[in-house]
């Protein structure tokens, strides 16, 4: 990966402004300097730091689709800064290209082109972006303005169709008994 003064891996962006928020959560909430400090940050806190979000909007420019559920942006993250990641969109679960069975490797051919065809279809905005469990991938809530001019979230376009199931994170079962099963 390349990396520039205005092209950063956007997860390396995200992990650091979580960083930020949780040192600064950290130092507003110490106690006055005459109570003893504790050792290490209450789990709860961790947790709560690891679920910190940028609720954008923020503008995507979709360079390539990567399956069903991911793609690759360039994201506008402030006046003249962009950052560059792939995205794994929020609330479904496409089939996989890594395919275990001839109907799952069909199926996630056919998820592949409609994303495509979506994001192709308007301008990309991203919001409720947070990191991901791949290091240099976020996982976002994805919406495109279609030709009536409408914003849509992509994830129910998808779903609509019928190229994926919901999901929202967790053990994923099997393509391959429900896609032979369907066809």
């Amino acid at each position: 990966m390349i990396l520039t003064r205005h092209h950063q891996p956007f997860g390396l962006v995200v992990a650091a402004a979580v960083l930020l928020l949780g040192v600064g959560a950290t130092l507003s909430a110490r106690a006055p300097a005459s109570e003893p400090q504790p050792a290490e940050i209450p789990t709860a806190s961790v947790q709560a730091h690891r679920r910190v979000a940028f609720a954008g909007p923020l503008p995507a420019e979709v360079l390539r689709t990567i399956d069903g559920d991911t793609f690759e942006a360039r994201v506008r993250v402030w006046f003249g800064q962009e950052v560059h990641s792939s995205i794994r969109i929020r609330g479904f679960d496409a089939p996989e290209r890594a395919a275990a069975c001839p109907s799952e490797a069909r199926g996630a051919q056919e998820a592949t082109e409609m994303l495509r065809d979506i994001l192709a279809s308007g301008p990309v905005t991203l919001t409720d972006i947070a990191p991901d469990k791949y290091f240099g991938r976020v996982v976002s809530s994805v919406r495109v303005r279609l030709a009536d001019g409408i914003d849509t979230d992509v994830a129910s376009l998808m779903l609509a169709a019928g190229q994926g199931r919901p999901y929202s994170g967790g053990h994923r079962e099997s393509w391959c008994g429900k896609m032979a099963a369907a066809r």
